[in-house]
C-alpha cells in the first residue's frame, strides 16, 4: 500500500517509526514534506484525469 502521507510523522506509521532513530523533529517533517507533497499532486491530478476523464 503506498501512503501520501508526507507533512507529519503521525500521518503513517513508517513516519513515527524514523521520528526518535532518526533523529528528526515534529517540524523537520512539514519542511521536507511539503515540496513532496507538492509534486505529487503536480503529478497525479493530472495523470489520474488523462486515465479517467471528466
Amino acid at each position: 500500500m503506498l501512503s501520501c502521507a508526507f507533512l507529519t510523522p503521525i500521518g503513517h506509521q513508517n513516519n513515527t517509526l524514523i521520528l526518535e532513530p532518526g533523529g528528526c523533529k515534529f517540524g523537520d517533517y512539514w519542511r521536507l514534506g511539503l515540496p513532496l507533497e507538492i509534486v505529487v499532486v503536480a503529478v497525479s491530478v493530472p495523470v489520474l484525469l488523462w486515465v479517467w476523464p471528466l
